[in-house]
C-alpha cells in the first residue's frame, strides 16, 4: 500500500498582525500551499468553515477568542486538524497549554523559515500516520467482512467503526503526548526551570502508562486465541488480584474484600487469562471512585467466588459511580471506555472474549451513583 499523502494543501492562518499574515502567506505560498487568511478567532472559524483546510497556524494572543479558546473549538469541529500555535518569547505556560490541548507544534515570534518548515513537517507527518492507520484500519475491515458472513453486517459495520475510530484516536493521542511532554521536558532543561521539568515528566509518565496498556489490552485480545485451560483452584486467581491491589486500596482509601469459595472443587480455566478478566474489572472499580468528592464517602469494592450449579461465578461489586445509560448499551461490543482519555477501549471487550472462550458468560448490573455489579460464569470441571 502507497503512503498518503496531506489530503489538501491548504492552510489558513489567523493573526491579528497584518504583517505577520503576509509574511507567512508568502512564504507559504512559494512553497506550493494555497494560503487562506484571517485577523481574528472568529474569522478563522468562519474561514476554517468554509475552506476546510488540514492545517491551521494561528496566533495565541488575539483579541476576542483566543488562540487556546481558537484551538479548542477547531478541535471540536474537527479533532483531526492539526494547529500550529504562534506564540511571543514570554507565552512559554501558554505554549505548554496548548500542548495540552493538542496542538500539533508552536514557533516564537520573530518566526524563523527554519523553524516554520520543521513545525509544518511535524503536522503533515502527524495527519499522515492518522491517515494510514484509517487505511489500514479499513483495509482490515474489509478482510472481516470477506471472513465472517454471518454476523449481521450493519451491525459489524458499526463496532468495527468505532473500534477504528477509537484506536486511531488513542494511537494519535499518545504519539501528540509525547512529543508534548518530551518539548516541555527540553524546555526544562533549556531554562533550568524545575516546573517545566516536573510538568513534563507527569506528561511523560501518563503517556507511558497510555502505551503500556495499550499494548497490554491488544496482547491480552489476541491471547485468547491460544488459551492455556488446565484444572486450577477458582481462587488462585481472585487471590492474586487482591495481593496485587491492596497496597493502592490503601492509598485511595478504599475497602477491599475478597470473599473465597470454600468449595474444594477445581475449574478448567486458563488461569492468568482469568486473571487479566478479574483485574480489569477490579480497575475499573477502583476508577469509579474518581469522581468522588465527598471525604466521609466510604469506598468499598467486594471480590467474591463462588461454586453453585456446577458453575464458577467471579462478581466484582462497588459502590462507585455506575455507568450511564448510552455506554451500557454497547459496553461490551464496541471499541468504548469510560475513563475518557485514560482508557483505551479494549478491556471489557477483551474480558468478554476471554470468557466466551471459556464456553461463560459475562454480565452486569448498574445504577448511576450507587454503584455496579460485573459477574463471570464460566463452567466448573470438578477433580476426577
Amino acid at each position: 500500500m502507497k503512503p498518503k499523502t496531506m489530503g489538501n494543501r491548504k492552510i489558513l492562518i489567523v493573526d491579528d498582525e497584518a504583517g505577520i499574515r503576509k509574511v507567512l502567506k508568502i512564504t507559504l505560498e512559494s512553497s506550493g500551499y494555497e494560503v487562506c487568511l484571517a485577523p481574528d478567532g472568529e474569522a478563522g472559524l468562519t474561514a476554517f468553515i468554509e475552506k476546510n483546510p488540514d492545517l491551521v497556524i494561528t496566533d495565541i494572543k488575539m483579541p476576542g477568542i483566543d488562540g487556546i479558546e481558537f484551538l479548542k473549538q477547531i478541535k471540536s469541529i474537527a479533532p483531526e486538524t492539526e494547529v500550529i500555535m504562534i506564540t511571543g518569547h514570554g507565552d512559554m505556560d501558554l505554549a505548554v497549554k496548548s500542548l495540552k490541548h493538542d496542538a500539533a507544534d508552536f514557533i516564537t515570534k520573530p518566526i524563523d523559515s527554519l523553524d516554520l518548515e520543521s513545525a509544518i513537517k511535524k503536522a503533515r507527518d502527524r495527519i499522515l500516520i492518522t491517515r494510514n492507520i484509517k487505511s489500514y484500519m479499513d483495509d482490515l475491515e474489509n478482510l472481516v467482512k470477506e471472513k465472517d458472513k454471518k454476523i449481521n453486517e450493519s451491525e459489524k459495520l458499526v463496532i468495527i467503526g468505532q473500534t477504528i475510530a477509537g484506536m486511531s484516536h488513542a494511537i494519535k493521542n499518545i504519539a501528540g503526548g509525547l512529543k508534548g511532554s518530551s518539548f516541555v521536558i527540553e524546555q526544562g532543561i533549556e531554562h533550568e526551570n524545575r516546573d517545566y521539568l516536573k510538568q513534563g515528566w507527569e506528561m511523560m509518565k501518563a503517556n507511558i502508562d497510555k502505551i503500556t496498556k495499550l499494548s497490554l489490552d491488544l496482547l491480552n485480545y489476541a491471547k485468547t486465541t491460544r488459551l492455556d485451560f488446565k484444572l486450577e483452584n477458582p481462587n488462585k486467581p481472585a487471590r492474586e488480584i487482591m495481593q496485587l491491589m491492596k497496597h493502592l486500596a490503601k492509598e485511595k482509601n478504599i475497602t477491599l474484600k475478597l470473599k473465597p469459595c470454600t468449595t474444594r472443587k477445581l475449574g478448567f480455566m486458563d488461569c492468568e487469562a482469568i486473571h487479566n478478566c478479574l483485574l480489569n474489572l477490579v480497575t475499573n472499580a477502583f476508577d469509579s471512585f474518581d469522581t468522588v468528592t465527598d471525604p466521609n464517602f466510604k469506598k468499598k469494592i467486594d471480590l467474591v467466588v463462588e461454586n453453585e450449579n456446577n458453575n464458577i461465578f467471579y462478581k466484582v461489586l462497588d459502590n462507585g459511580c455506575g455507568i450511564n445509560g448510552t455506554v451500557k448499551k454497547s459496553i461490551f461490543n464496541d471499541f468504548i471506555t469510560t475513563k475518557g482519555t485514560k482508557g483505551t477501549g479494549f478491556g471489557l471487550m477483551t474480558s468478554k472474549k476471554i470468557i466466551e472462550e471459556h464456553r461463560g458468560e459475562i454480565s452486569f448490573m448498574t445504577e448511576k451513583g450507587k454503584g455496579s455489579l460485573f459477574v463471570i460464569k464460566i463452567p466448573l470441571k470438578t477433580r476426577a
